[in-house]
């Protein structure tokens, strides 16, 4: 039997002590924190909540619409949320669920399958992709930042995010390869698991630019969006609407605005907030973390042009970021930023060039607020 190389091996010990930290985090989030809400948001509703905490709050706020889709199908105002990752749960947990509560319990586990599984392959691909052009070092930084990030337990909660980095990343690989046909393929089923995924197709089409590809070659790209196209000749059938999933933000999320809001505008938007909100309130704790990640992540793709790096990279970082501003607001965009692995490598390039002191204060900072929002977030109060 082969053994794994070591850089495997690597990865794999990082995942399982992010895991064991989350795990630890939620045995004393659901012993100390009492829950904020007992009629809504929580995973599995509230009296099965109660019963398997341990279980059903990785499925809290968008984790049981997930959820609802896998086992009922679409619903009212459920088609902002994509078809490819609840479709996955349902296949998995369907075969071996005879009644309504079984269904239930076994589709918060394959989503919690899903979505773990997915992460830590997506780890060990985003290391190859990365050291085609950086050290190991580099690397290592990258997955210590995703890992790290204040919001990344959203890649082991019953949440999309892990399958799209997934699908994303190796799209981008298998494009740095020149296997054109298979990055396009995965490219759209990511436009089918998530909006983001169509600027994939942006962003391999400056890849393949790079490369001076043949065209030839490279003209598969154009099928990326054909995930997004399905999904929206299903729903003009279905609820006559073909932008549905756009359409349904400003009921799923009421911080969204209708119409198209400029980037300077939701900035403007939340300096108010920062000077007008009550700081004692919890929601200002939010307010501020969304203000901090939309500047960084806005700011983020500028230094890595300046720095000359790959502009496929940053065309999918910066349209990325952009996108759910649209809407006028940083409302998800802590949860949203997390799968753009561009934003990191940057991150990761600026944290290798810092005294270790200070790569040590940042990164324990950063995992300290990652257990503060995991244990909010489990107990039922809004993160992001």
């Amino acid at each position: 039997m082969q053994k794994l190389n070591p850089d495997t091996l690597r990865i794999i010990l990082m995942f399982l002590l992010w895991q064991v930290a989350l795990v630890i985090v939620l045995i004393f989030a659901i012993n100390f924190i009492p829950l904020q809400y007992k009629d809504r948001f929580l995973g599995g509703g509230y009296i099965n909540h109660q019963l398997a905490p341990e279980l059903f709050s990785w499925a809290n706020f968008d984790g049981e619409h997930y959820l609802a889709i896998a086992i009922f199908g679409y619903k009212e105002r459920e088609q902002a949320f994509f078809p490819v990752y609840p479709g996955m749960i349902s296949f998995l947990a369907k075969p071996f669920s005879p009644d309504l509560l079984s269904f239930l319990v076994n589709s918060t586990i394959a989503g919690l399958v899903i979505s773990n599984l997915s992460f830590l392959l997506a780890l060990m691909i985003l290391w190859n992709l990365i050291t085609i052009d950086y050290s190991k070092k580099i690397a290592l930084f990258t997955l210590a930042a995703i890992l790290l990030f204040p919001t990344s337990f959203y890649f082991g909660a019953v949440y999309s995010e892990s399958l799209f980095l997934l699908l994303s990343v190796s799209s981008f690989y298998l494009a740095r390869k020149r296997h054109w046909f298979s990055a396009s393929f995965l490219g759209a089923v990511a436009s089918a698991t998530r909006v983001f995924g169509v600027l994939l197709l942006v962003a391999l089409l400056i890849e393949a630019w790079e490369q001076k590809a043949k065209l030839s070659k490279s003209f598969w790209i154009f099928l990326i969006p054909s995930g997004l196209l399905i999904y929206m000749f299903y729903q003009y059938f279905t609820v006559g609407d073909p932008l549905a999933f756009y359409n349904l933000q400003g009921q799923v999320g009421e911080q969204h605005q209708s119409g198209l809001v400029l980037l300077p505008q939701v900035f403007f938007r939340y300096a108010k907030m920062l000077l007008t909100v009550d700081s004692g309130q919890l929601i200002y704790k939010t307010v501020i973390l969304e203000f901090l990640v939309g500047l960084i992540f806005f700011l983020l793709p500028i230094y890595g042009y300046f720095k000359k790096m790959r502009l496929s990279y940053l065309t999918y970082a910066m349209l990325g970021f952009l996108l759910p501003s649209l809407t006028g607001s940083f409302s998800s965009v802590p949860r949203y930023v997390t799968v753009l692995f561009p934003s990191f490598l940057i991150m990761a390039v600026i944290i290798n060039k810092l005294p270790n002191l200070l790569r040590i204060i940042i990164l324990s900072f950063s995992a300290l607020v990652l257990m503060v929002e995991t244990a909010l977030f489990l107990r039922g109060y809004w993160v992001a």
